[in-house]
């Protein structure tokens, strides 16, 4: 082959996110493969070559506040073989991969999310959130990545409840008064501030209603003033079974609403 794929490849890639406004391609650490990826604000793409099957993927991703890709998303599979692979094989992967980003509605997606970071502080999503714990407890890391091949995603509530909350409960019981306790306790004040719906849901309804009495009240002395005020009254709904409200009779007049 007296080209090379990937770089072919990328520089196509290139060519079009940047008028995007997506960064030039940056190689990136990939276990299975060749990696390059193409960020912006609150988004991005990654072009992998994975040696061992053979095949070019189009994944994208969201990114955290520090830059850093989360779970990454397959949009496209092409396999191709580095040894017997041609221009023309190239060309069309090319071609399904532009066409994917060129799309006007993966382009309006792509927009909207970042409109939606200019203003305000970015918002951290489950999965930096439960890198963040297996970081802190090394000992679910396996555990994380059998998850991942398994399930081919991450379940966070599943994982967080079956393998974060007794290493958790664990700590908070055997070492309360440790160095590492503090960090929790600071790691879920940031998460509970910086982070999105599903995220916040988590810290409060998943994490602090998951444990036992004695290791909240270890916990609880250490959370910032914000979380403390969400943490009780999240502890009161324990063993509760939480219905949806109903919809109020209107009384009175029905209101048009016109739109400008």
């Amino acid at each position: 082959m007296d080209f090379n794929a990937f770089q072919l490849i990328s520089a196509a890639l290139s060519g079009e996110l940047t008028k995007q406004g997506f960064s030039e391609p940056a190689p990136m650490e990939d276990p299975q493969g060749q990696a390059a990826i193409f960020a912006a604000e609150e988004v991005a793409y990654s072009l992998l070559y994975d040696r061992r099957h053979k095949s070019f993927f189009l994944r994208s991703a969201n990114l955290d506040p520090d830059g850093r890709p989360g779970e990454w998303r397959t949009l496209s599979t092409w396999l191709f073989d580095e040894q017997t692979g041609d221009r023309s094989d190239a060309e069309s992967i090319i071609n399904d991969f532009l066409e994917i980003i060129q799309g006007p509605k993966r382009v309006q997606m792509v927009q909207q999310q970042r409109k939606r970071s200019k203003g305000r502080e970015r918002t951290v999503d489950p999965m930096f959130f439960v890198n963040r714990l297996v970081h802190m407890f090394p000992g679910s890391k396996d555990a994380l990545n059998e998850e991942k091949i398994v399930y081919g995603q991450v379940r966070y509530i599943t994982f967080i409840k079956g393998h974060l909350l007794p290493e958790i409960e664990s700590l908070l019981k055997s070492y309360p008064d440790s160095e590492l306790v503090g960090k929790l306790a600071g790691l879920l004040d940031d998460m509970y501030k910086n982070g999105d719906l599903d995220l916040r849901s988590i810290v409060t309804y998943v994490v602090i209603d998951g444990l036992t009495k004695e290791s909240y009240e270890v916990l609880y002395e250490r959370l910032g003033d914000e979380l403390k005020k969400s943490a009780k009254p999240a502890r009161r709904l324990i063993g509760k079974n939480i219905r949806p409200e109903k919809k109020k009779k209107q009384r009175g007049k029905k209101v048009e609403a016109r739109l400008s």
